[in-house]
């Protein structure tokens, strides 16, 4: 899924809309457009030939068949169907679209669109009844969904109808495939192709979780959404080949199985010619696939199949479409939501809220990566970001009450959005509180932290600290303290030219948890510069400040800074923290050593997150000020979601694409 072409296919024969034009616009990582490109008549008879052409091989192919078709025939096994196979198939036929509406309410809640199930249930079934039967089945879907749930958009009603059309036709493949290489099929190569088609599946997986290099941020959906999406396919297909079984006329006996892997690939023949309900298609390959089995009887059965499964529901919904729709709003949440945010232009409470956060790295917020979690009073609650099978939540809540209030809102969202909730850097008391849950907690970093009240480098533990300052100053380096909000002028220029330099060296900026260069954010930060005596600038660092702490965030220097330049500038940022009154300044985290007993797998990726963070480096440097450290905390509610979510933040952090403008900023998930 995400910013999908939608081609033409679609549900039991249903037609999704033609190609997209491109259009940028996504919610919750998937993209459609509400409407199509004009397409020309000479193009659009072009793209019936392949179709046609297909059709007219499988119809000399099968000449000998349809022409001894007798058509009485066909009406007298009709007429064999008893009440009972009649009461079965339309039993069947209400399972399989139970199934068919599941699907809307898993699309529902991975676009964040809050939707009652129930509704959005009846709608999904309602939608795919009359598209399925008249054909164009994300256009007329659309409609169906629009009218029917007016608190939706035509945009999102457009996109959930695409999104279902395609993601059906996805598991359409694996469900085929997994029958075909089971029970067998009429079908040349068919075993090979169903290899392929798992092997496809099987990479999807593989991407979704680990996501190397260009897929990195692909918007695919969480694999328990596949996995729902899978299953309810299975439902689906399974009930309606059980429709097709059950009506099968006196005297014609087919195996469930084989009929089964039959219908799967008459229905994809169905869904790739793109005819109303698959008719001509569907019953021509169905003959081709059970050449041993009479015609008239089998066409018998289909007559009836199509009669409870095509008709019936089509009448249904169109009486269900006829009513008035109810007037109830399309979200019903229960209080606790995740809303995106401008980060230049931060409504008054969410100010308020970062300036009272126990930690001043809740400024991250500013970067555009993550989004708010507010509470059911509607106050920001905490920093999350959505990523891959992950609901990350960074750090602790942003009030010093929140903990319990935070742990339920993060696994009440994760859970509507079909992702783990995951604990990212979170403090002792939080990670108690997770424990106490049965969550996993794994320690993953240490912050140092000082009192910058009266701060010196005196003592033994800091002489490193004292050399390094002493070559600093020898240096004749002038320094600038910039306090946030302050009208001072800043060089910006020539920290863009450190900054791009820096960036070259180290292969782009990191992010998620770590700054990124942004001069947007600049004033909301304090600054220190360093200047040489010629006046130019050779390094800075900028910190997260508000009213509770300091945190150190940005280290940039020129490509060959003058010994201890770095210390002197976090130094200087210390002092500076200590007379605006401040009582903590953060020297943020570094990476936790391996502890015991954790999985090889953590063990790995926390070798790779010290690569690319330079861990070593800035264990020893941040030594150097000895100061007070803190574990933070890692925390997910099973093993399984603390490894999923150990691989999704170390990809964010090692992300290598360029997040210096803000149009570049990946979004959450809504």
């Amino acid at each position: 899924m995400g910013n999908w072409p939608p081609k033409q296919s679609g549900l039991h024969g249903a037609r999704v809309s033609d190609d997209d034009d491109g259009s940028p616009g996504t919610v919750g990582g998937f993209a459609a457009t509400s409407t199509a490109p004009r397409i020309s008549p000479a193009r659009l008879f072009l793209r019936q030939l392949p179709p046609l052409g297909v059709i007219l091989v499988l119809t000399l192919l099968l000449r000998h068949r349809i022409a001894d078709l007798d058509v009485g025939h066909i009406f007298e096994a009709l007429a064999t169907v008893s009440p009972l196979q009649w009461a079965l198939g339309i039993g069947f036929t209400a399972l399989s679209f139970w199934s068919l509406g599941r699907y809307d309410v898993v699309v529902h809640r991975l676009i964040g669109a809050g939707t009652d199930p129930g509704r959005a249930a009846q709608s999904g079934m309602a939608a795919i009844a009359l598209g399925q039967t008249i054909g164009m089945g994300a256009i007329t879907g659309t409609f169906v969904r629009w009218r029917l749930l007016p608190g939706l958009g035509l945009l999102d009603a457009t996109r959930i109808s695409v999104i279902v059309s395609l993601s059906f036709l996805a598991a359409w493949a694996v469900v085929t495939a997994l029958t075909v290489a089971t029970v067998g099929a009429a079908l040349p190569h068919g075993r090979l192709w169903s290899a392929l088609v798992l092997g496809a599946a099987a990479a999807l997986v593989i991407v979704s979780v680990w996501r190397p290099g260009v897929l990195a941020r692909l918007p695919l959906p969480p694999l328990r959404a596949m996995g729902l999406i899978l299953v309810f396919t299975a439902i689906d297909t399974a009930a309606a080949s059980a429709a097709l079984w059950s009506m099968l006329p006196d005297g014609l006996s087919i195996a469930p199985g084989t009929l089964f892997s039959a219908y799967l690939l008459a229905l994809g023949a169905g869904l790739v010619l793109t005819t109303p309900g698959g008719v001509g298609p569907f019953e021509v390959a169905l003959l081709a696939l059970l050449p041993e089995v009479p015609a008239e009887p089998l066409l018998a059965a289909v007559l009836a199949y199509r009669a409870v499964y095509y008709t019936l529901p089509a009448l249904i919904a169109a009486i269900f479409l006829a009513r008035p729709p109810a007037r109830v709003p399309a979200s019903r949440t229960s209080g606790i939501t995740l809303a995106a945010v401008v980060a230049d232009h931060l409504p008054l409470k969410v100010e308020a809220a970062l300036d009272a956060a126990p930690r001043a790295e809740a400024a991250l917020l500013r970067h555009g990566r993550f989004a708010l979690l507010w509470n059911r009073r509607h106050w920001p609650l905490a920093l999350v970001a959505r990523s891959g099978q992950s609901l990350v939540m960074l750090g602790d809540p942003l009030t010093r009450e929140g903990a319990e209030e935070s742990l339920t809102g993060l696994s009440e969202r994760a859970q509507r959005g079909f992702a783990a909730p995951v604990l990212y850097k979170c403090g002792a008391r939080l990670a108690q509180g997770a424990r106490s849950r049965g969550w996993k907690v794994l320690p993953i970093a240490r912050e140092g932290w000082i009192d910058p009240r009266g701060f010196c480098a005196d003592g033994p533990d800091r002489r490193t600290l004292r050399r390094k300052l002493r070559k600093a100053r020898a240096a004749g380096l002038s320094l600038t303290t910039v306090y946030p909000g302050e009208a001072t002028p800043l060089p910006l220029d020539d920290m863009d030219r450190i900054a791009a330099r820096w960036r070259a060296a180290r292969g782009k900026e990191r992010g998620f948890s770590m700054g990124v260069w942004d001069p947007l954010v600049l004033r909301h930060a304090m600054i220190v510069l360093a200047h040489d005596k010629q006046g130019h600038l050779r390094g800075f660092v900028t910190c997260h400040m508000n009213r509770n702490e300091a945190t150190l965030d940005l280290m940039r220097q020129d490509s060959d800074p003058p010994d201890g330049l770095m210390h002197l500038l976090v130094f200087t940022a210390i002092g500076a923290a200590g007379n605006a009154g401040l009582k903590r300044f953060s020297l943020a985290s570094v990476p936790h050593g391996a502890t015991q007993g954790e999985p090889r797998i953590l063990r790995r990726l926390r070798r790779a997150l010290d690569g690319a963070s330079g861990a070593e480096g800035l264990r020893q440097f941040k030594a150097a000020f000895a100061p007070t450290w803190e574990t933070l905390y890692l925390s997910a509610p099973t093993r399984a979601a603390l490894v999923l979510g150990a691989i999704d933040i170390l990809r964010e952090i090692t992300l290598r694409e360029d997040r210096s403008h803000p149009a570049q900023r990946p979004r959450a998930w809504g």
